[in-house]
């Protein structure tokens, strides 16, 4: 019986490529300079996971994740634009983190969610960020959890299991919901039940390392949230 949803964020509830490329290709051509957006956004997100899958393995505290994706960006600056941003500019374009976009069914899927359960992040963004993107989203979620409220970073045990705490309810009552499926991998290893959302166009393009069959029998294989609403309406 799901009694309640965690959510994974960037990609699974929002577009962050598209928001990011618009934002590096803005600021490419205040500079006068050529880059590849998309790739210089899809390098800038895999920089700062590799770093947070890796603190989540080695059991290392949080730190929020705005400050890895500073570096994460400050690195990448340097090495494909062969420039130093300074500190406005960096803290400008890091901004786009809290400003993604909703994909086409995220506000009415997770509307219809919350009706069946409550619905609540399980994302690396700490309330700094998860806070200021729902509203700029238009969304609402009955908890802010994931890395910071656990003390982790995924794919930390703790991350999952605390979460799922805090909504007081039992993992096997649980469902995470990703786009990601070594997400769901660490979730069901930890009891919870779990859905994979499919997002062919999260990296911009297809074969740019989107995720478009499920890999396991998960719980629930969708396309759009109102569908997993659909299917986990018959759960409750």
């Amino acid at each position: 019986m799901v009694k309640g949803f965690l959510f994974d964020v960037y990609g699974t509830v929002c577009d962050w490529h598209k928001p990011m490329t618009e934002a590096i290709e803005s600021y490419a051509a205040s500079k006068g300079i050529t880059v590849d957006a998309p790739e210089f956004a899809r390098q800038w997100r895999a920089t700062y996971a590799l770093e947070t899958a890796r603190r989540g393995s080695s059991h290392q505290p949080f730190i929020p994740l705005a400050t890895l994706t500073l570096e994460a960006l400050k690195v990448l600056a340097n090495v494909r634009l062969s420039m130093e941003l300074t500190d406005e500019e960096a803290e400008r374009l890091n901004g786009v983190w809290r400003q993604l976009g909703p994909w086409p069914d995220t506000v009415e899927g997770l509307s219809a969610l919350r009706l069946i359960a409550p619905c609540a992040t399980c994302s690396n963004g700490s309330y700094a960020d998860m806070a200021p993107l729902a509203e700029y989203l238009g969304i609402e979620w009955d908890a802010i959890l994931g890395s910071e409220a656990s003390g982790f970073y995924k794919p930390h045990p703790q991350t999952y299991l605390r979460s799922v705490e805090a909504l007081e309810i039992k993992p096997s009552e649980c469902v995470m919901v990703a786009a990601h499926q070594k997400d769901l991998v660490h979730a069901r290893s930890h009891g919870l039940l779990t859905a994979f959302i499919k997002r062919p166009d999260e990296f911009g393009g297809r074969g740019m390392g989107e995720e478009l069959e499920p890999t396991s029998d998960w719980d629930f294989v969708v396309s759009s949230l109102l569908e997993l609403a659909e299917s986990a309406q018959m759960s409750v």
